[in-house]
């Protein structure tokens, strides 16, 4: 089962983030989702799951099926700056637990996870000027994960899955592109983001990761709370991953899910709430194995300021 997984800890939020090899949080953390008061600055915490399910089937009269059960659970610190007009910084930084429950593996693990800094510049931005019908949004950056997560977790005696450590130990680098629509109280948001992945000490690579999303969201005021319910879909994409020179099997794939989620505005408060459904998964997986994502989530709390 070792060689069979693909999951690792990273996210996207990004990665989001939690663990596929394509899911958006294993591309550092680095997912934004529908960013609260984007004129401002922010700090905040943001909670989230992924699950997944493994079997092979060795077809052997001498080896058993086996299968694995894994979650991978993320409390992240993230937050957002303002060095000027033009100029924000978000930081994303990850505390992960991660276990397996498998037939021949059972381990368990918690830590800080890869910490990713995003720099972005504000491309365009009509959002205030009252003369505009239809208020843009663009932005765009470049950012670094750090390797600062333990990437070197053993069980007896023997090095756990690369996919499955708290961290890649390796520094990679990011680019991201968010840009918004809005008419009145209606508005969509498209967003995209890639990694390049360079090698760890251990001569590991992991496969550049791709993301893109599309969300379409609508404001609603009550009383002293305003509400933003939003629905869209999500795609990933993750390429094999190579231990030296060789491609590793059972890693990487794409996926495509529909999101759901809501965001609740209460003074200086957000609160907000994502659910991912995969109706399409193509993961690279031998003629023995089969992998599948469940249904991911996260819930968010932020103050700006």
């Amino acid at each position: 089962m070792k060689k069979l997984l693909i999951f690792s800890i990273a996210l996207l939020i990004a990665n989001a983030t939690f663990g596929c090899d394509v899911c958006g949080c294993s591309l550092g953390g680095s997912y934004f989702g529908i960013l609260p008061q984007f004129n401002k600055n922010f700090v905040g915490l943001r909670w989230s799951q992924a699950r997944f399910h493994a079997y092979m089937n060795h077809q052997s009269d001498y080896l058993s099926e086996e299968t694995s059960n894994d979650t991978y659970r993320k409390l992240e610190l993230w937050g957002r700056y303002y060095v000027n007009k033009k100029i924000q910084v978000f930081a994303f930084i990850p505390y992960s637990f991660n276990s397996m429950n498998g037939s021949e593996q059972t381990v368990s693990t918690h830590g800080l996870g890869d910490i990713t800094l995003i720099g972005n510049y504000l491309l365009l931005n009509t959002g205030e000027d009252k003369t505009k019908r239809f208020k843009h949004t663009w932005m765009a950056g470049a950012g670094i994960k750090l390797p600062t997560g333990h990437s070197t977790l053993e069980d007896n005696g023997a090095l756990v899955n690369p996919n499955f450590q708290l961290g890649t130990g390796s520094t990679d680098f990011l680019l991201s592109t968010v840009y918004t629509l809005r008419y009145q109280k209606a508005g969509m948001s498209v967003e995209s983001g890639y990694k390049v992945n360079t090698r760890n000490s251990n001569d590991y690579l992991f496969g550049n990761q791709f993301h893109a999303s599309s969300q379409i969201f609508y404001w609603q005021n009550a009383g002293a709370f305003a509400f933003l319910p939003n629905a869209g879909v999500y795609y990933e994409q993750a390429a094999k991953h190579k231990e030296g020179q060789i491609i590793q099997a059972n890693t990487g794939g794409s996926s495509v899910q529909l999101t759901a989620g809501l965001e609740t505005y209460f003074k200086s408060f957000t609160m907000g709430v994502n659910y991912k459904h995969p109706v399409s998964q193509h993961f690279n997986s031998d003629n023995i194995a089969d992998i599948t994502a469940k249904d991911t989530w996260s819930l968010s709390l932020t103050y700006n300021f």
